[in-house]
């Protein structure tokens, strides 16, 4: 029961007061439609008859559009209160003439309080909704739209209970009940000015959208064009559509049905008050059963089966009542079919059929949630009055009604059938809607490509050449480089001159790229030139435009007496030549370049070290070891890519070893990653050694990285749960990266799970930690609250990014930034997003964490999901220094400067022979402090 409670009742701080005003609201709104419901339908059907209600159907449809009109004018120079308050006041004044109309004969007065009565109940629960929707952002609508739902249910209920009773029991005649609904929407008046001064920053905002719109005209085309853009808001118009036409199929029916039950066989003529009496006590008691509904179960399927589940339930059930009717045409038949649309429209279906406009932007939704509420409504009505004029013709009704009702049902059914079919498509919108609602907070910038086969892009490309902007020069020729033109040669070769060396090696590749060209002799000049990469170019233009054999040009060079003209040669051989080119590199150019100790030296011997990892050489490799001691970090970078190129097994260990080094980092974890899958074994080896370097352990996931197959993929998932925090976060990080980058790969989801609920389970032993933690005021403690909330921020992005490592990785990304996020409307879509995108186990997990409730309620769902045992400080430190968390351990240790717990010292003495340096130190001078 306390759960039931929890899940109905869950209002949190802040909110008690606007949500009682919001309950007493609707509330009343639902009273007067309840009083003014019976009587519209008493009044029709003993002065017209049910043959007579699908004209009255079609003349809503015609009603409904100026009063749309008119109200959504209002509403883009109204602010929300006066735009309520102008409304009630309008049907207060209604509701005076129309009891006065009431004492005329005519015919048409039935058609006018019917029309009235039809309008008023759509517009003004839709106008509360709209309100609701503003007033709450979507964590707290999921949370309370429930609640409000089972107050409109208890207001309709009472209305037609009261009716009931009034009628039967105190002879008030039915046109007098109109005198008491004018009392309870003078105080619905009082209520909206009560939220709106509650909640007057939140809607004064929404009141500023409306005048920054104000000057837009709105005609029904626009709104149809806005609607049309949305698949969700089509989606949400084709169900209502659908909901209403089977909604006025089921009504005919129904109210036929009731007309047949309570007519007099010998007279013709239909009981009015009996009628009255019986539509009050029916409308009363399925209220009742929409409470019940709505009080047990709405909030339950919602989270479970989230917004797309719970909108399945009404065709369901009217499926079921359709066939009811087919099988037996009577009293208790229609009962079960119209209660089976009442109590579900008005509770379970209500609730999730709000809901689906949560994801559609404040100022769409007000632009077009009354006008599909009030048009689409209503006009779905009209047509289906004309279908059932329609059908009424073709089954014969004035002649054989019952067997014509029976016959509806089958029309009921096809309809249900495509309501099906658009609610299990909902689904799956609501989804993305939410997920592109998140997205628009980043922007997604995609790549130009240029069609280059068109002359004048080419042309204008050219002459971008002659710019003084480097940037536009840069672009001009890397669009250019793959291009064959008469005229671009002769444009490019001024470029050959440019002060940038980067602009000067570009514009020799458009030239390469030039195949009917003449050799140009700029080009030769530039084999002086001060950057070993435009030589390195201009070489190799040279030798391809050569008239000999190439092979001989590559072999003058190499015994040139310029030395850089010699290793020049290397690099164009390095990143240029072909198998007999490399041939010609031998043991005397090798030394001859290696030996080198003047200024180019070190040029020298890195293009040896990126030539010997070109050539592949085994009898050339013995120059690696010198080449790893040289002086020039350059010179050890270039020769540890050679040696990853070559995967020269030897070197290994010592390029695991060269990753402490920062300089050589990048450089060693490129080589490594080369080597692909024959050295996971080792990785794995020193990734699940303690006593390895916590700088080389740390690394390796990024090398795993490089490794992009399945194995790679396993070793870091089997890792996860066996590593600490800080090492896990890393695995986490490449697997992420594995993931994005390489979807094909597949990932272990029981694993996933298993390391995700690790992750929830240190997230509230930090929280319940953190507990015992607060409130001290000496140095050691408030370093540790430190270190803990910080270990609440890494645990929820790990637990974010493991997320990601089973579900859309942009979704979940998308959401962690919402989730992080200072504004509450972000958190609250991301919570709804996720709560429709996760599993229902997963969410048992995350949600108590996510969700915006207290620390209390999260650390007893702590205990409730993980059975922690941690129930005091000296608990919580020892729980920290028996922790695999090397800083919280060590900051743990700290704080037990003033603590004479024999448990604490204890551990703290094992921890002066801790593995890691910080925490020996720290336990030796707690240690020193107590026994000084």
């Amino acid at each position: 029961m306390k759960n039931l409670l929890r899940s109905i009742w869950d209002i949190r701080r802040g909110e008690a007061g606007i949500t009682l005003l919001m309950l007493a609201n609707i509330y009343l709104i639902m009273v007067t439609y309840y009083f003014l419901k019976p009587a519209r339908d008493s009044l029709f059907l003993t002065k017209l008859g049910a043959e007579q209600l699908p004209l009255v159907f079609i003349l809503i449809a015609f009603v409904i559009v100026p009063i749309t009109t008119i109200y959504s004018r209002a509403s883009r120079s109204l602010k929300l209160n006066q735009l309520f308050n102008a409304t009630i006041i309008i049907i207060i004044v209604c509701l005076l003439g129309l009891r006065w109309m009431m004492s005329l004969s005519g015919g048409w007065v039935p058609y006018v309080f019917y029309t009235w009565v039809s309008v008023y109940g759509v517009l003004t629960t839709s106008q509360f909704w709209l309100l609701a929707n503003a007033v709450y952002d979507a964590a707290q609508a999921k949370r309370l739209f429930v609640l409000l739902g089972l107050g409109a249910i208890l207001g309709a209920w009472t209305g037609g209970e009261v009716t009931s009773l009034i009628v039967s029991t105190f002879n008030v005649s039915t046109e007098n009940l109109l005198i008491f609904c004018i009392g309870f929407l003078l105080l619905v008046i009082g209520l909206t000015n009560a939220i709106w001064q509650l909640k007057k920053k939140e809607l004064t905002e929404m009141a500023s959208t409306s005048k920054r719109t104000a000057e837009r005209k709105d005609s029904f085309g626009q709104m149809f064009g806005m609607i049309k853009r949305s698949r969700h808001l089509l989606l949400i118009v084709g169900i209502i559509t659908l909901t209403m036409m089977v909604a006025s199929l089921v009504d005919f029916q129904f109210k036929a049905v009731s007309t047949i039950s309570f007519t007099d066989v010998e007279t013709g003529a239909v009981d009015k008050s009996a009628l009255t009496a019986f539509l009050g006590k029916f409308y009363g008691r399925l209220s009742l059963v929409s409470f019940l509904l709505q009080l047990i179960f709405a909030y339950r399927f919602l989270r479970i089966l989230g917004v797309g589940g719970v909108i399945l339930f009404l065709p369901l059930g009217l499926l079921v009542g359709s066939a009811a009717l087919f099988f037996n045409v009577g009293l208790v038949a229609a009962v079960l079919l119209r209660g089976a649309d009442g109590s579900l429209k008005y509770s379970i279906d209500k609730t999730g059929r709000e809901l689906l406009f949560l994801p559609v932007p404040l100022e769409v939704k007000k632009r077009t949630k009354v006008f599909i509420d009030m048009f689409v409504d209503r006009w779905a009505r009209g047509v289906s009055g004309g279908l059932i004029l329609l059908l009424m013709a073709v089954f014969a009704y004035d002649a054989e009604p019952t067997a014509a009702i029976k016959k509806i049902s089958l029309v009921t059914v096809g309809f249900l059938a495509v309501w099906i079919v658009m609610a299990l498509k909902m689904r799956r919108e609501y989804v993305n809607t939410f997920r592109k609602a998140i997205e628009k907070r980043e922007i997604d910038l995609s790549e130009v490509r240029i069609r280059l086969d068109e002359s004048a892009t080419v042309n204008t490309l050219i002459n971008s050449l002659a710019s003084t902007n480097e940037r536009e020069i840069n672009y001009a020729l890397e669009m250019l480089a793959g291009v064959q033109k008469k005229n671009l040669p002769e444009a490019v070769t001024p470029l050959l001159k440019h002060p940038s060396a980067e602009i000067r090696r570009k514009a020799i590749k458009v030239l390469v790229a030039q195949k009917e060209s003449e050799p140009l002799p700029e080009v030769k000049k530039l084999l002086e030139d001060r950057d070993i990469e435009v030589r390195r170019d201009a070489m190799y233009y040279l030798q391809i435009r050569s008239d000999g054999d190439s092979t001989q040009l590559v072999k003058m060079f190499l015994s040139h007496p310029k030395p850089e003209l010699r290793y020049t040669v290397l690099a164009m051989v390095a990143e240029y030549g072909n198998t007999e080119q490399k041939h010609l590199v031998d043991e005397a150019c090798i030394d001859g370049l290696i030996n080198l100790r003047d200024a180019e030296g070190t040029v020298s011997r890195t293009q040896v070290a990126r030539v010997l990892g070109a050539l592949g050489n085994p009898g050339l490799n013995r120059h690696f070891k010198r080449l790893l001691n040289d002086s020039s970090p350059t010179v050890v970078s270039e020769a540890i890519r050679s040696i990853g190129r070559l995967k020269e097994r030897e070197y290994v260990p010592w390029l695991l070893n060269a990753m402490r080094d920062r300089g050589y980092r990048k450089a060693a974890r490129d080589a490594l990653g080369q080597y692909g899958e024959s050295i996971l074994g080792t990785l794995k080896d020193y990734l699940g050694d303690a006593s390895v370097d916590v700088v080389i352990r740390h690394n390796i996931p990024r090398i795993l990285c490089k490794i992009p197959i399945q194995p790679s993929v396993d070793l870091l998932s089997e890792s996860i749960n066996r590593v600490d925090p800080s090492l896990k976060y890393l695995i986490v990080k490449a697997l992420n990266k594995l993931r994005a980058e390489h979807p094909g790969l597949k990932f272990d989801e029981a694993r996933i799970d298993e390391a995700l609920l690790e992750e929830t389970r240190q997230y509230y032993e930090v929280v319940q930690v953190l507990k015992y933690q607060r409130g001290r005021k000496d140095d050691g403690t408030k370093l540790l609250v430190k270190a803990l909330e910080e270990r609440l921020d890494s645990n929820l992005e790990r637990i974010f990014r493991i997320l990601g490592l089973t579900y859309p990785p942009n979704d979940i990304y998308s959401a962690y930034q919402s989730i992080v996020s200072d504004k509450r409307t972000q958190r609250a879509s991301a919570i709804e997003f996720l709560d429709n995108l996760l599993k229902s186990n997963i969410k048992r997990y995350l949600f108590p964490i996510i969700d915006e409730t207290s620390v209390e309620r999260t650390l007893q769902r702590g205990q409730e999901l993980f059975d922690l045992k941690i129930t005091n400080r000296i608990g919580a430190l020892s729980h920290l220094i028996e922790g695999r968390d090397i800083w919280l351990k060590a900051c743990a240790v700290h704080c037990c400067v003033g603590e004479d717990s024999p448990d604490l010292l204890k551990l703290i003495g094992a921890a002066r022979d801790d593995r890691d340096p910080v925490v020996r130190e720290t336990a030796g001078f707690v240690l020193n402090n107590k026994f000084a």
